[in-house]
Parts: structure tokens; sequence; C-alpha cells
């Protein structure tokens, strides 16, 4: 359990509730953990960071359950998280993907260029385009915090760029989601393109959220 802190002398004198052991008191992921510390500012701050490892002190133990009884995105919110996850899963397999052909055939969709195997210049934005628009025929769009981000670029970074520990968290997946060829990461599946691109997201302040939820309700009308 945690890690220890450690006094002039190279003598341990505390032992830090680390990464894990936080996601272990609200039984979730040490990721999701990463997650929170990334999207919320408000988390709190750990007390030492050793080799890169954060640490927090155990009499903090209740300062966390309380920030994470009043964090945002819990009840219905996480179940809609949860469908919207389920929905981007479909749309890569069925609007994006191949899903006849084996996970990492080349990305297919109506306007795709390929040139000796390659996506020809212009096609990582088109592809991003094409998923965005995927999204809105199904009633959702992609949001930002910073509402002058550039959603194509946004979601271009999101499935062909590499990342950092410090943009997605630490013990994270780093690598590009798709490479010059169209194809999928080798050994990832549609389930976790749509996991990382959400994740992703996050990290740089982004949603895919339900347009219905967005837009104002129109008022009732009683039938005349």
């Amino acid at each position: 359990m945690g890690f220890y802190e450690r006094a002039g002398g190279g003598h341990m004198v505390k032992e830090m509730l680390s990464v894990a052991d936080i996601a272990a008191m609200f039984d979730v992921e040490p990721k999701t953990v990463s997650m929170w510390r990334l999207r919320y500012a408000e988390f709190p701050e750990p007390d030492v960071v050793v080799g890169g490892m954060a640490g927090w002190d155990p009499d903090r133990a209740a300062e966390i359950r309380v920030w994470e009884s009043r964090r945002p995105g819990q009840g219905r919110r996480a179940m809609l998280a949860e469908h919207v996850q389920e929905t981007l899963r479909r749309t890569f397999v069925f609007r994006f993907m191949r899903p006849d052909d084996f996970a990492w055939a080349p990305i297919d969709f109506p306007g795709i260029e390929y040139e000796d195997g390659r996506l020809v210049d212009g096609m990582q934005a088109k592809a991003a385009e094409h998923l965005i628009g995927a999204l809105r025929d199904q009633g959702y769009e992609i949001v930002f915090q910073d509402t002058a981000t550039d959603r194509t670029q946004a979601m271009q970074h999101v499935l062909w760029d590499r990342w950092t520990a410090a943009e997605v968290g630490e013990n994270e997946f780093l690598g590009p989601l798709f490479d010059e060829y169209g194809r999928i990461y080798r050994g990832c599946t549609a389930f976790d393109a749509a996991a990382y691109t959400l994740q992703r997201l996050a990290a740089i302040g982004g949603e895919i959220r339900s347009m219905l939820r967005s837009s104002p309700q129109a008022p009732n009308r009683r039938p005349r």
C-alpha cells in the first residue's frame, strides 16, 4: 500500500497514499484517479512527488473522500457516459473501421484515399471530420470548455498523435490510435479506441455530449 516518504539519511518516516490507494478507496481503476487529477483543478494536490509518483498524507483521506462525494459527473451522468462510450464504439466499428475484416484492417469510409497503402495528405483531417459527422448523425456532438477549439484538429490529435504522461496520466497508452496506413494500433479494439478517445478528449477539456442534452427544450403546447 502506498510508498514511503524519506527523510534525510534515507530513513523511512511515513507511508503515503498512492494513486492506487486512492483508487482502492473508491473501487475504481488507478487511471480513473489520474484522470480526476487532470480534469479537475480542485482535486487535492499531492504532498510529495517521488520519481514521478504522487503521494498524499494518509491524514488527508477524509479530505479526498469529501472531494469525491462532491465530484461532478456522478449518478445519471455516469450512466450517460457509458452510453456515449458504447455509441462511439459502434461508430468506430460500423462507420470507421471494417466490421467484416480483421480489426487491424485499414479504416474505410466514403471518400477515404490511399496511395501505396498510406493515407494521402489531408486524409487524417478528413477521417476526423467523418467521425465527428457520424456522431452528429446519431445525435451527438463534441464540445470543449474552450469554445474556440477546432474540433477537427482536436479529433485528429486524439487519433493520430503521440501523447505524453503529463496529458493523460501515468501508465496510460501514449501511442497513436491509428497509423499512417489507417490501421488501429495492433492489440487495440474498437472498445479500446472508444475508451482512449474519451480519455484524451477529457484531457484537453472536451467531451461527447448528446445534442438533446445541450439543446433547450421546446415549450409544451396543447393541441387545439
